[in-house]
């Protein structure tokens, strides 16, 4: 199942379209106060100071609110420093962005932030303005109960999650996978609160050095979450505790039996079983496995990597792009998926199918017929599909038949090959919608040669 938490880890990360939409939020939003506050200086970021999810590199599908300081100019606090006058600092600051963002749903200013909302599905902003300090902290408004200047140590948050990241290379990892949880079983735990847990959970649990995998890792987490009730945390970012309540109890106690009985059903080879208690935790971008995917994903575990050595080795002149050649951008699309197989014939030989022989691990021979086609597809109609052959070794190489050119579907959602070379190669399946490429599908295709 390790496989099947590495593609839910691919799945909830944001997709490039998404991470370049939230750098351009944050510098329009930020660019726009520099302008405002430092008009005789160019704005290069260093007035903006990313926290939250984005600044610890934590976030996840689907887009939500980006949390960024912006660092006002030390002079200004005169201004503002007497009296209650929180709340008319974060008024002035949200009139400058009602001035350039007038297309915006809304801007309003409450509590400690000013939120700036733009259309449904893509990031909002919430900006916290504030006065940096010596310290590294910095100094913020609070509107609330008469109003107040706290002092906000974020960078120490951020430490707190590096440090642990380095130590355990699955820190950030399992806190993704937590605010999944969260979303998905609508778990009332603040996400810097998730954080600072998983953090003490790799801390006091494995000392930092993590060598069990995912499912028992996730497993681990929520037996250490349950027994925090009525428990207190300690926040790096102001120095205090917080008492954790049990409000989200329940919903720990029933993910830990889900995952006790996931891990289960994987030991009895009820794979398909497994991966349903599993998405019942995390929902649907956890993938469903059977027992012949997860020998294909046993098999092709270490897949992007051997065939980043191999195309290292056998470079090909005729390698396609399909961005730089066809100019349709790859944008994939959480939860839509495409999977492909082949059936092998061979004059005298019984068909089969190409992920039996990769199950049973059985290598194919040369002079056999290849037609792949499209074994699943969850993806809406209308979508059109375009496929990539490429062959590595040295038989392809000497006959210059390395490939690697993409080819439009006939309209079948078919391509037929034969096998011509010794060699692991393989074939690679897009599915278009609209002009974006929104899935891949791929497989193994090693001829005469055995698994490593």
């Amino acid at each position: 199942m390790q496989a099947a938490f590495k593609k839910f880890l691919t799945n909830i990360k944001l997709t490039v379209p998404q991470k370049e939409d939230a750098k351009t939020k944050t510098r329009s939003v930020c660019k726009a106060l520099h302008a405002k506050y430092y008009p005789n200086t160019e704005y290069n970021g260093s007035t903006k100071f990313l926290v939250g999810s984005y600044g610890k590199h934590t976030n996840i599908r689907p887009p939500k609110d980006i949390d960024v300081i912006f660092k006002l100019p030390p002079e200004l606090y005169e201004q503002y420093s007497s009296g209650n006058k929180q709340s008319q600092l974060l008024q002035d600051v949200r009139a400058v962005l009602k001035d350039t963002f007038t297309t915006t749903e809304k801007i309003s200013a409450f509590g400690k932030v000013i939120v700036i909302n733009f259309s449904e599905g893509t990031h909002s902003v919430e900006l916290l303005p504030g006065w940096e300090l010596e310290s590294g902290s910095f100094r913020i408004p609070n509107t609330e109960n008469g109003g107040s200047w706290d002092v906000w140590n974020p960078l120490a948050e951020d430490k707190n999650i590096d440090v642990s990241s380095v130590a355990t290379k699955k820190t950030r990892s399992l806190i993704r996978m937590m605010k999944a949880w969260v979303n998905n079983c609508g778990v009332p735990l603040k996400s810097f609160v998730l954080e600072i847990l998983v953090v003490d959970y790799l801390h006091e649990q494995y000392n930092n050095n993590v060598t069990v995998e995912y499912p028992e890792l996730v497993q681990g987490f929520f037996d250490f979450l349950k027994n925090k009730k009525h428990g207190s945390i300690y926040l790096p970012a102001s120095g205090t505790h917080m008492n954790l309540g049990e409000d989200w109890y329940s919903r720990a106690e029933s993910a830990y039996n889900r995952a006790t009985k996931a891990i289960e059903y994987e030991q009895a080879d009820k794979l398909r079983d497994s991966s349903l208690e599993w998405k019942k935790i995390f929902g649907d971008d956890f993938p469903l496995v059977d027992a012949k995917e997860a020998a294909v994903a046993t098999v092709g575990s270490s897949f992007e990597l051997k065939i980043e050595e191999l195309t290292q080795r056998y470079p090909s002149p005729a390698e396609e792009d399909i961005t730089e050649q066809y100019g349709i951008p790859v944008r994939l699309v959480s939860g839509y998926q495409i999977e492909i197989d082949a059936e092998v014939t061979q004059k005298g030989f019984r068909k089969g199918m190409l992920s039996d022989f990769i199950a049973k691990r059985f290598p194919l021979l040369k002079g056999k017929k290849l037609l792949f086609s499209v074994k699943h597809c969850n993806i809406p109609p209308q979508y059109e599909v375009m496929w990539k052959v490429r062959n590595f070794g040295e038989e392809a190489q000497r006959a210059e038949g390395l490939r690697g050119e993409i080819n439009r579907d006939s309209g079948f959602k078919q391509r037929e090959e034969s096998t011509l070379y010794h060699g692991e190669h393989y074939v690679e399946c897009y599915a278009i919608k609209d002009g974006v490429c929104v899935a891949v599908g791929k497989i193994l295709v090693p001829i005469g040669t055995s698994y490593e």
